[in-house]
């Protein structure tokens, strides 16, 4: 591969990974969620712009939103 087609490559993967995040986005608005994952080893929370949800900020929210199953 040239050093063209791999710049190529790499943009259109950055392309298809931004549009899977706004359509998690939209979903998550859609069905009034939060978002939880993990960024540069530390646990995020992601509330989307509209999303009409409660959540306490206290604690771990991956036990909050109930991600851990016993």
């Amino acid at each position: 591969m040239t050093d063209y087609e791999v710049r190529e490559m790499q943009r259109l993967i950055d392309a298809g990974i931004q549009l899977a995040h706004k359509r998690l986005l939209a979903r998550a608005r859609f069905d009034q969620q939060v978002l939880v994952f993990a960024q540069d080893g530390k646990v995020i929370e992601k509330i989307p712009e509209g999303a009409a949800v409660l959540t306490s900020r206290e604690g771990d929210p991956l036990i909050r939103h109930r991600v851990f199953k016993d």
